[in-house]
Formats: structure tokens, C-alpha cells, sequence
């Protein structure tokens, strides 16, 4: 293959990987802001349980002094 051939080749190669990086980071970012969305739903379901559960008594249960 000539120089002229080569170097054509690589620029086409680099071009084609390049937008290949992009589409790999917008499908990432995709993806992070998916988790986001996941997590956040996990905390509201946490605290729907902590709103449902039955009030826990601050104070201790008396003791018979006999």
C-alpha cells in the first residue's frame, strides 16, 4: 500500500472511531442518568417503609418493683 493510501486509510479509521466515542459516551451518560433515576426510586420506596412501620416507644418498658 503507498503512503498516500495509508494515510487515508488511518484518517478514515480515526474519523469512524471517533464517532464511535461519542456514541459510546452519550450511551453512558444515558446510562448514569438511568442509575440516577433507580437509586432515587429506591430512597423513596426506603422512605415510604420507614413512613408505614409502627411508631417505635422512646421510653423503656416499666419494671415491677416487687
Amino acid at each position: 500500500m503507498d503512503p498516500a493510501k495509508l494515510k487515508s486509510n488511518f484518517e478514515e479509521q480515526i474519523s469512524k472511531t471517533e464517532t464511535q466515542i461519542k456514541e459510546l459516551e452519550d450511551s453512558l451518560k444515558k446510562a448514569t442518568e438511568y442509575k440516577i433515576k433507580l437509586l432515587g426510586g429506591l430512597e423513596t420506596l426506603g422512605l415510604l417503609d420507614q413512613e408505614e412501620a409502627p411508631p417505635v416507644a422512646d421510653a423503656p418498658a416499666s419494671v415491677d418493683p416487687s
